[in-house]
């Protein structure tokens, strides 16, 4: 009798233990159908990030900083030519795009002319910067002064020189000047290296690039010690001229600021996220570079 009742107290046991196995199944079966492995969120997914060939370091800080929060979010940074990266965004190749400068007249045509508009987001600021050798006695120069260089050659023995395919720098260029970008008359340089060094070389040559690609050629050791930084003042007959740091950026009290702008189509789950990202936490890591943050980041103060 005992051994039948065990035997029984185990059937009734091994019941139970099958139903809450069939349970377990039945749950496992349903988190799988609703959990969509395939479907993005703003914090998960795989993207193409096309980004302006001077901004891949910054780019490429952001979307590491961005996966170390959101593991399961990849972005992969696709640098180009400033004068393609928008295209990338065209032709679907990429789903955002980082570029630095605001849009040229082609650009904002073709964004008029699609039925799905895009979203441009301020993230960052830059600044273009005039420098010269050191030997030049030039002191400072007025916006007026630069386009009458860069348009009517800037007079006898005066060398100009720009990088070649700065696209974004050129557009921002004919915008002040207010002509065309074909009509600037200036040499090419392959990179900065070059162009720095037939500027040390002459008596009378200036160059224009951003600040942040001058940066990048500090950091990675180019010689610098025979250039200098011209400050840059507003065609105001009163307005003082300033030197591109970060505090005039800023304040906008330097004369050639340029935005950092993201790039998006609304709507577009993973794109939008790490736009957000960009414009909030992501501030951090502009702060941390050769870019200015286009908002302050917040700090705690703790007091005891």
């Amino acid at each position: 009798m005992r051994i039948a009742m065990n035997n029984h107290a185990f059937l009734i046991k091994a019941f139970h233990d099958a139903r809450w196995l069939v349970f377990a199944f039945i749950l496992l079966f349903l988190s799988g159908c609703f959990k969509h492995p395939g479907r993005e969120t703003a914090r998960s997914g795989k993207m193409v990030f096309a980004v302006d060939n001077p901004l891949s370091e910054i780019a490429g800080i952001e979307a590491m900083m961005f996966r170390n929060y959101y593991p399961d979010a990849e972005i992969e940074i696709l640098p180009t030519a400033p004068v393609k990266t928008l295209g990338r965004i065209f032709d679907k190749s990429a789903r955002a795009a980082l570029i630095s400068g605001d849009f040229d007249s082609v650009e904002d045509s073709l964004f008029s002319a699609m039925k799905r508009k895009m979203r441009k987001e301020p993230v960052a600021l830059d600044a273009i910067v005039c420098v010269t050798g050191k030997g030049n006695g030039v002191d400072g120069l007025s916006v007026k002064d630069i386009v009458a260089m860069y348009y009517n050659g800037g007079g006898k023995g005066k060398q100009n020189y720009l990088l070649k395919d700065d696209y974004r720098l050129v557009s921002v260029l004919s915008v002040m000047a207010g002509r065309k970008k074909k009509d600037i008359r200036a040499w090419s340089c392959s990179d900065v290296d070059e162009l720095l060094k037939r500027i040390a070389s002459a008596d009378q040559a200036y160059g224009l690039l951003f600040r942040s690609s001058l940066d990048a050629a500090r950091d990675a050791g180019i010689e610098m010690k025979n250039i200098k930084i011209l400050p840059v003042s507003d065609n105001g007959p009163d307005t003082s001229a300033y030197l591109p740091e970060r505090d005039a950026i800023f304040e906008n009290r330097y004369p050639l600021v340029t935005t950092v702008y993201y790039v998006y189509y609304p709507g577009d789950a993973l794109a939008a996220g790490f736009g957000s990202w960009i414009s909030g936490s992501g501030q951090k890591a502009f702060e941390r570079s050769s870019f200015v943050p286009y908002r302050l980041t917040q700090r705690t103060i703790i007091l005891k």
